[in-house]
């Protein structure tokens, strides 16, 4: 009797991390917002300490719309198929878990540009991807946005 009965919205994995994901930036987006208009020493928003917790909860927010489309989705599929989501593959898991420790050992050994490219192209090997022109497109495109936007736009200082 409780299999036949429906999964409902809360009950979705993806809504679950979606209500904790939007929670925690609606939090931090008062918070940070309450700060920056609220302190004694107010400054502009491009030079406020405020301006990065709020940009992060804004992306939280767009993040949790999107985590309960996909929750949605899940829902959709499930009445179409009639059967439980799958479980996460493990193995998957764990290839792009070990990619990652390989990724934070060479960085330091060849620095950021070549161990980025070398990640990018290997997990979108991974993940199916033959076309080398995709491959050399994605992971260049990928790696020259992370450059320009954290090394040169925002000054941080990459391995």
């Amino acid at each position: 009797m409780e299999k036949n009965r429906k999964k409902g919205l809360l009950h979705q994995p993806s809504c679950q991390d979606a209500i904790f994901v939007g929670l925690c930036s609606a939090g931090l987006l008062i918070y940070s917002l309450y700060h920056h208009y609220f302190d004694k020493n107010t400054s502009e928003w491009k030079m406020s300490p405020y301006l990065f917790p709020t940009l992060l909860s804004v992306f939280g927010l767009l993040l949790t719309l999107s985590l309960v489309a996909d929750a949605l989705n899940e829902m959709r599929q499930a009445e179409q198929k009639e059967e439980s989501p799958s479980k996460k593959n493990l193995i998957g898991v764990l290839v792009m878990v070990a990619a990652a420790l390989v990724y934070y050992i060479l960085m330091p050994i060849i620095s950021f540009i070549p161990a980025t490219l070398l990640f990018l192209v290997s997990l979108f090997i991974y993940l199916g991807e033959r076309k080398w022109w995709k491959l050399i497109l994605l992971s260049g495109v990928t790696t020259a946005a992370i450059y320009v936007l954290f090394g040169i736009a925002l000054n941080v200082r990459l391995p």
